[in-house]
Formats: C-alpha cells, structure tokens, sequence
C-alpha cells in the first residue's frame, strides 16, 4: 500500500490538471416566449442552484419566498438561440444574490470548483462492461445535473467514440495505477470510480471509491434504480465536497487578516496574476502587498470566510504548491498527553488528567502561531 500510494503521489505530481473555472455562474439561459415575471424567476433560480450547487436550495422558505422578486435581480438579457429554441440569456446581480444567501446563512461556492473524472463500469450477471455512449440513461443523468449545479464532471466513456484505455476489469478491480494514468489526459483534480451491480431482485448497488489525502474511501449506496443512485451519488459527493469549498460569508469566523508569503514571482507579470488571482477569491475580502523581497511577496489577506475555506481555495491552484505541512489538529497534544501519562503509571486519574492537559497547552500556543502565515511557491505555466 505503501508502494502505491508513492506511485499514485507521482503520477499526480506530474500531472498538469486545473480546477474549473466558471465563467458563467451569474448567468442563466431559460426558455423564449415565456411571461416576463416566469422566466425572471426561472433565471433566479438556475443561478441560486449553481451558486450553492444544491437543487433544494430553491425550496427552503425564505429563498422560495424572494423568487417573487426576481427582477430586483435582473441585470442584463438578450435573445440567444438554444437546441431547445429561442431563449433568454439572463446576467444576474452577483453582489445581490451573495447578499440574499449570506443573509440566510447558505454556504456558497466560487466560480473556481474541482473537476473530476468518473470511471463507471457496470456489472450484470452475464458480464461486467463500461457504461458507455452519450445516450446512456446514467451517463447522460450525470451530465445534466452536474451541468445544471456547476460541478465539473468529465465522463469519458460518455463520448460515443470512446476507445478504452484501460480494461473494465482493471476498474472493477481498483488499480489505481492505471485508472489515474488513464485520468492524467483530462486534466481532473480527483479520479472516481463508478461501479453498479445488483446484488438482489429490484434493488441497484453503486460502490464509488476514490483517494483523499492519500487514503482510498469507500461509499455504498442502495436505491431501486440506476438513475435514482446517479442522483444519490451526486448529493452525496456535493455534500463531501461542501465540507471543503462551500464559503460561509459574514460569518464570526470570518474576521481574520494573515499573511500569505509566495516565493517564485520572479516578474511583475505573475506578480499582478497571483495578486488578480487572490482578489477573485470567495473566500478573500481583500489582499494587499506588504512586502516584496527578491522573488518572495507577502501579502495581508483579509478572509471573507474562515481560514480552512481559503486554504481549501489555494488547494485548487495548481500554480502555487504548499511549502508547510498541514498540521492536524490535536494531533500534536494528543500524543503529548499520551507519553506524559504513559510516566505516571501508578498515580491518582485528576493528577494524570492535570499532567495531560499541561502537556497539551504548548501544542494549542504553537497552532495558534501557525496560523498567522502561509507559504507557498508559485509554480509558472
């Protein structure tokens, strides 16, 4: 396991992949011909859905509720022509719609999101096969409603002239050599595999697994169809994903400055990049230079958000690599507290919790510290 895991941190290394960046996730397209006060809802709604990528956004009370004004926050629309017919392509007020979630405390998402590549292979009683062709019931299911929350999928064996690169065996079985070899060519920022099977009468069976920090995970879900665990599988990813780069605005968390050093910027260019970069982060209210020093910058941030969201944020630029270990929280204190109380055998439990708790007090001043400066290099194009 060892082994693999060096393999697989190499083949990402190597890899050249990028986050998705939206660029159209203000802005809704919504059918022609329609009551002025419908399609303006309509057009609301489409970028409520892909700002908090969650379709039952538009269901709680107070969201509902403002669907009725819509138009306050109409800011441009023109007639376009869609493979359904004439339509509306309808920009939005991004300040008012961030205004209106922050207000009801609904974590939204940038335009910057992660992409992944799904592998999904299909077991029956008769044979084990890739799902494959852009008709495929799952597959298009997939891409449509990822499509309509703004989560970047890539599905290779959608495109009807998919010519496999690796075997659906090799899938099935979990060589992940192999499977992230065979992702390095779109450019994913996390591989999943998809397997279904049907392991009793009436009742679908998906297994996706995929590699987080360096461990492999495992999910299992059950449902009566194959489209049903499509759509189970997407709530259940997005809600995993939330944890890491939905931003809560205007939250107490929020009010703290840091210091980001980024050693690399050897011209003025990538200088005004990274800086353009930080500005258009969610997560950031405002970043300025304090300080330039050969080819090092540091810069003040004034987080938007609290201080894991934007780190979850810089993870998705692959331009700036981490020059610190992420400490895990208590992990430090812990293992004091345990060597302390390992050298008292044989007092009384309050002295031995006293002695832990001691122990653990320099670990929480020392986490505190680090958090006041990040470093990383930035890595050019």
């Amino acid at each position: 396991m060892r082994l693999l895991i060096a393999a697989l941190s190499f083949v990402l290394a190597v890899s050249t992949a990028q986050a998705k960046q939206l660029t159209d996730l203000y802005q809704a397209e919504v059918p022609a011909g329609q009551p002025q006060a419908v399609w303006q809802q309509q057009a609301l709604a489409q970028v409520l859905v892909k700002v908090t990528v969650n379709p039952a956004v538009v269901e709680q009370g107070a969201i509902k509720a403002e669907l009725k004004n819509a138009g306050n926050y109409i800011k441009t629309f023109a007639a376009v022509s869609s493979e359904q017919g004439p339509a509306l392509k309808v920009g939005l007020d991004e300040q008012k719609i961030q205004q209106l979630l922050s207000r009801n405390q609904i974590a939204i998402w940038g335009a910057r999101r992660p992409a992944i590549v799904l592998w999904p292979v299909e077991q029956t009683a008769e044979n084990r096969v890739f799902m494959q062709g852009s008709t495929h019931p799952v597959l298009s299911q997939l891409l449509q409603q990822s499509k309509a929350i703004g989560l970047p999928l890539e599905l290779p064996t959608a495109n009807d002239s998919f010519t496999p690169v690796l075997s659906h065996d090799e899938v099935w079985a979990g060589n992940w050599l192999l499977i992230e070899q065979a992702s390095l060519a779109f450019n994913a920022d996390q591989t999943l595999i998809l397997l279904f099977d049907q392991p009793t009468t009436g009742q679908y069976r998906l297994t996706w697994q995929g590699y987080e920090q360096d461990q492999l995970v495992s999910n299992e879900l059950l449902a009566g169809s194959q489209q049903e665990l499509a759509t189970l599988f997407l709530s259940s990813l997005t809600s995993q994903l939330a944890s890491k780069f939905a931003v809560q605005l205007g939250s107490q968390q929020a009010q703290i400055e840091l210091e980001l050093d980024i050693e690399g910027l050897t011209n003025f260019v990538d200088q005004v990049k990274v800086q353009q970069m930080l500005g258009a982060m969610l997560s950031v209210k405002q970043v300025t230079v304090k300080e330039r020093k050969a080819d090092l910058l540091k810069f003040k941030v004034q987080l938007a958000a609290d201080r894991a969201a934007f780190i979850n944020s810089l993870a998705l630029e692959r331009r700036l690599q981490s020059l610190q270990s992420t400490p895990q929280p208590g992990a430090a204190a812990d293992r004091s507290a345990t060597e302390t109380a390992q050298t008292i055998t044989g007092t009384d439990e309050l002295f031995a919790e006293m002695a832990a708790e001691m122990a653990a007090e320099p670990a929480v001043e020392s986490s505190v510290a680090e958090s006041v400066v990040l470093r990383y290099r930035y890595i050019p194009n």
